[in-house]
């Protein structure tokens, strides 16, 4: 049986070592990895079915095909129960081997690449997993920061008001008009920081209310004066002849024009105008704010949304 099952399997292009006993095999199969093993019942020694459940035991990853020339049902039971693949009743035909054996390996290689794919779908879920607690850890430092920042900063600017509405004591003003610039440029960063904190935690938005969309951008253009007269600059705007009234979060909107409006200034060119531009369209409106700059390049561009 053993040459019969060498030549037939050889004829087909399959790698095959023989072994004459249970003990001889088990000798060989941890040596060398072998991906399926035909193994007769009636083995000298261990009989076939005990050769299997000692493979299973040793945690051998070779998949088993047991032949018996007694095909009974406790034989047939027992192979299975084992963890054998198959079971072949003796006489078998070369091609009943060649299915067996094909059928065996096809799946095997399918339940590699299972195994393989849910391994690489663990990997990439810690990873995911990780990233989201860096991502917690990251926004826990920026909370603390912003607020342990704002604490001291408030009574720095108590103080320059304070020293500003009795007399500079001999300070020079434009020092301390420095100082006060200089405080409330680090308030906004630090406003920016806990706003941005916020709204990653945010489960769902304020409730929207109605504004006047130019009157925001003519509160965001004021707050930002300080940054203009810095760089020289000046904003032109248009307007729709009526004003237009949305719904949205007031405040949060004003932030993110004031963002788009001091981009705008700051990476243009000195005394250059920023064109500010408002229009209805059907079922809302359209701002765009146009610079002088010298824009985005456009490698650049598909990650200009990434946090």
């Amino acid at each position: 049986m053993s040459g019969f099952l060498s030549r037939a399997l050889e004829s087909r292009g399959f790698a095959v070592t023989a072994a004459g006993s249970a003990e001889e095999f088990l000798d060989k199969v941890f040596l060398e990895p072998f991906e399926l093993a035909l193994l007769d019942v009636n083995l000298p020694g261990m009989d076939g079915i005990t050769l299997t459940k000692e493979m299973k035991a040793r945690a051998c990853t070779c998949d088993v095909i047991i032949m018996t020339g007694d095909p009974n049902l406790e034989n047939a039971v027992g192979a299975l129960k084992a963890g054998a693949y198959d079971y072949l009743v003796k006489p078998f035909s070369d091609e009943m081997l060649r299915l067996t054996v094909e059928r065996c390996l096809q799946k095997r290689k399918l339940s590699l690449e299972l195994t393989a794919a849910k391994a690489a779908r663990d990997e990439i879920l810690a990873a995911y997993s990780q990233l989201q607690s860096l991502e917690k850890m990251k926004d826990a430092f920026l909370s603390v920061i912003g607020h342990e920042l704002k604490t001291p900063l408030t009574k720095i600017l108590s103080g320059i008001e304070m020293i500003k509405d009795s007399g500079p004591a001999g300070a020079p003003e434009a020092i301390i008009d420095a100082a006060q610039a200089g405080a409330l440029r680090l308030r906004e960063i630090i406003n920016d920081i806990l706003a941005y904190t916020a709204s990653r935690n945010l489960v769902c938005p304020e409730q929207p209310s109605a504004a006047d969309a130019a009157g925001l951008i003519k509160k965001a253009i004021a707050e930002l004066e300080p940054v203009f007269k810095e760089h020289n600059a000046s904003a032109l705007t248009f307007f729709p002849a009526t004003a237009p009234i949305i719904n949205c979060e007031p405040e949060k909107l004003t932030v993110a024009i004031k963002h788009l409006v001091k981009n705008a200034v700051t990476f243009g060119p000195p005394g250059g105008v920023v064109k500010i531009t408002l229009v209805e369209n059907a079922g809302g409106i359209r701002l765009s704010v146009q610079d002088a700059g010298i824009g985005i390049p456009k490698e650049k561009l598909n990650a200009i949304y990434d946090p």
